[in-house]
């Protein structure tokens, strides 16, 4: 192949799995792909450095790890909302614990499969979101790039829970439990959220807030499917919002985040948008995150940056 391909590993996605995998990783990549290079993250964020660092010198940046290590990668390839450089691509190969965004994109889980798409198959563009937040703990703005789902309100708990836990008992254990906990611990403080429609439109909502989820990809939280139907190449997200609701309503909709029909719960609420403002009515704080990843809190601002990211 004719790319030149950086492979930037994770040694410690899926509870050191990335690591396990160096030496083979380095054996197909010397066959597959013309020995592409490989550098290791050696702490979080590192990701994002290597890619500003390194990108001139590459076709084809591709994410060894899980979905935080993809999400890395991104904000390595656009920063404050550009795309740095715009023929650079995205690879993926997955060693990590959850893999929703992959099961999006149908990336192959095995290792060989995963690298061989990597060297033929043609880079298509797809949506990204363009965040902009409080940061935790200042007000400072922080601006993020989001590959796969935005979750709002008791996402960042169950994510805040999942990675400091083991993740030994696999994803969907680890987010189901981690849910759970949180369901019986969270708050939904007051909070207004308003957006422009796939048509252009405006609409609000307004109230105590459990969760809302900005789904790029169409997974999250290890297989729940809060994005069904949806497109990663139609310059809208799909904005699901989970209000306040009745205990046996809670315990009763809760396996339909799994079955993608969420929205069928009296008083779920889902729409396709183009963008998206939420602010705190109450003044405490309510969490953001990222592709899995405790980023900042309200007040947010959400844009879908269409086709703006070449992946293979």
């Amino acid at each position: 192949m004719s790319r030149r391909v950086l492979l930037i590993l994770n040694p410690t996605s899926g509870a050191g799995r990335g690591g396990s995998l160096r030496e083979q990783l380095l054996g197909l990549s010397e066959e597959i792909l013309d020995g592409a290079e490989l550098q290791l993250t050696e702490a979080p964020g590192h990701a994002t450095e290597i890619v500003r660092r390194e990108v001139e010198r590459f076709d084809l940046i591709v994410a060894v790890g899980g979905d935080g290590t993809v999400h890395e990668v991104v904000n390595g390839l656009i920063d404050d909302g550009r795309v740095i450089h715009p023929g650079v691509g995205l690879g993926i190969v997955h060693t990590g614990t959850g893999g929703d965004l992959v099961k999006t994109l149908q990336v192959p889980r095995d290792l060989r499969a995963a690298l061989e798409r990597i060297s033929t198959a043609e880079l298509r563009p797809i949506d990204v979101l363009d965040v902009q937040l409080a940061g935790l703990g200042t007000d400072e703005t922080v601006r993020r790039v989001c590959i796969n789902v935005a979750g709002i309100g008791m996402n960042g708990q169950v994510v805040k829970r999942a990675n400091e836990g083991s993740k030994r008992w696999g994803p969907r254990a680890t987010f189901v439990g981690a849910t759970v906990r949180s369901l019986a611990a969270h708050r939904p403080w007051p909070v207004r959220l308003d957006w422009i429609d796939g048509g252009g439109e405006a609409g609000a909502w307004e109230g105590p807030l459990v969760s809302a989820f900005v789904a790029n990809g169409q997974y999250c939280g290890g297989g729940m499917w809060v994005g069904r139907g949806g497109s990663m190449e139609d310059g809208l997200a799909d904005l699901t919002v989970v209000p306040q609701l009745s205990t046996g309503r809670m315990v009763l909709g809760f396996p339909r985040l799994f079955l993608g029909t969420m929205d069928r719960v009296e008083g779920v609420l889902r729409a396709p948008i183009r963008s998206l403002e939420g602010i705190s009515l109450s003044g405490n704080d309510v969490l953001v995150e990222l592709d899995g990843e405790l980023t900042g809190r309200l007040p947010a601002k959400v844009d879908v940056l269409p086709k703006a990211m070449l992946i293979a």
